[in-house]
């Protein structure tokens, strides 16, 4: 019987059944490329992934799926996935070591913190921010999300990119982050205006004592109506940050604690000497749930 393996990983903690759900395929080459898609509905997680054996530059071929379209690059996937390849990767046992992915925005490189034959922490460099559209009409994005106009920070609500766009939507409190309620009837109307760009709602603020900013993310047009935790989110939300110099960075980001899979996701922002963003680095731990098996035979 054909069969293709893949295992699960939970990301952006340090603890089963937290953090984001990931399945990683880990020899792409099992699956035929019309596949793909189907099997990521199929597992029916935030993200599924796929990779290529190594290459002679000793760089990765990945593909990224959400149940419903394939991804340029995206966050969870990157820091499980170096998690997976660290076992593949020649190391001391108290070292840092990259491995570099290749995804449809280009190569992504991702450093391991390593001690005791074992990776602390998988941070990826982001591709630079670009900031977009401003949209005004705050009323609008406030009934979006069931809260009123006047829960929203006197900041600009934009769209910002490191590879893929969020509107970054910014709000005063935690208990208005909690209460949110996203409004499917609303964003049928207004997702042509925005650009179907995924929707990143935060508070500078955070639950834990050692916690900077506390967020939520959400993307019906990628079939996640809440994520929770986003990577490739938290680049952007770290440049809005420190562009409009809200907080001070390094950043510790808190995510999925109101779907009960609470996450922990690190931002550092370098800026050069004209105030410019020149990095964007966002890491986090993962930890190995399980493995199985897809039956190709009867497809």
């Amino acid at each position: 019987m054909k069969k293709a393996s893949y295992y699960l990983l939970d990301v952006f903690t340090d603890r089963m059944f937290s953090g984001n759900q990931l399945a990683v395929f880990p020899d792409a080459r099992q699956v035929e490329e019309s596949l793909m898609q189907p099997i990521a509905r199929e597992m029916n997680l935030s993200e599924t992934v796929f990779i290529y054996p190594k290459n002679e530059d000793g760089s990765f071929d990945m593909r990224i799926f959400t149940p419903t379209q394939e991804l340029p690059t995206a966050g969870h996937p990157t820091i499980g996935s170096a998690y997976y390849l660290s076992r593949k990767v020649d190391h001391m046992a108290n070292d840092t070591t990259d491995i570099v992915l290749n995804q449809k925005v280009g190569q992504i490189r991702v450093t391991l913190d390593i001690k005791n034959n074992a990776v602390q922490k998988a941070t990826m460099f982001q591709p630079l921010p670009i900031f977009g559209k401003i949209y005004d009409d705050r009323s609008a994005l406030a009934s979006l999300i069931s809260i009123a106009e006047s829960d929203l920070m006197d900041f600009p609500i934009q769209e910002v990119s490191c590879g893929v766009p969020f509107l970054i939507i910014p709000v005063k409190s935690i208990e208005t982050v909690e209460k949110i309620r996203f409004r499917l009837d609303l964003w049928d109307k207004l997702k042509a205006e925005l650009d179907n760009a995924f929707v990143y709602v935060f508070t500078p603020h955070g639950s834990l004592k050692d916690s900077d900013l506390h967020g939520r993310m959400f993307a019906p047009e990628a079939g996640i109506l809440e994520d929770p935790a986003t990577g490739s989110a938290n680049g952007p939300l770290g440049c809005y940050v420190t562009h409009y110099h809200i907080k001070h960075g390094p950043f510790v980001s808190e995510q999925g604690f109101e779907l009960g899979r609470p996450s922990i996701i690190h931002i550092e922002i370098d800026c050069d000497e004209r105030d410019r963003i020149s990095q964007v680095k966002v890491g986090g731990q993962s930890v190995f749930v399980g493995q199985g098996e897809i039956f190709m035979d009867n497809i």
